[in-house]
């Protein structure tokens, strides 16, 4: 399904800077207005000063991770539920610390294709509902168009 054209504004956070700029370019590609922040807490300052239409975020990084962001977002734009995508790395955190996020937001876990990432961001921007609570994208096989996982 196509959405119709329109500048989406994305916010990427990733402490890894190849991660975060490949991602970033991924979706600048595709028409989207991309702002980087390399951590949790320079997300939130940005998301204080402007919204964005979806949120692309590592689940683990120093300090606050991508579920600090997340439920520190809900506080400052509760308008974004639902339009998260965290990027996650196994091991994962206990399910439970999850389920509050997974009730409306979707994660995709590394190494990810970039066409995968894109169709949840897409989802994201129409509103669309998860298939199920706890719904993760499992990670596809390596191609030219896959980032992340191990070195």
């Amino acid at each position: 399904m196509t959405i119709p054209r329109k500048t989406w504004s994305v916010l990427m956070v990733d402490d890894n800077p190849a991660m975060r700029e490949a991602i970033a370019r991924s979706l600048a590609r595709r028409g989207c207005a991309v702002t980087t922040a390399t951590d949790a807490a320079e997300a939130l300052a940005s998301l204080r000063r402007q919204s964005c239409d979806v949120v692309v975020t590592d689940l683990n990084m120093p300090e606050h991770g991508g579920l600090w962001l997340w439920r520190q977002a809900m506080i400052v734009r509760p308008e974004l539920r639902g339009r998260f995508v965290l990027i996650a790395s196994e091991p994962l955190p206990d399910p439970r610390s999850m389920d509050l996020f997974l009730e409306s937001e979707r994660f995709v876990l590394k190494p990810l294709s970039l066409d995968t990432l894109w169709r949840l961001v897409e989802e994201a921007m129409q509103g669309t509902p998860q298939v199920a609570k706890g719904s993760r994208v499992e990670p596809e096989a390596r191609s030219a168009g896959t980032v992340g996982g191990a070195p």
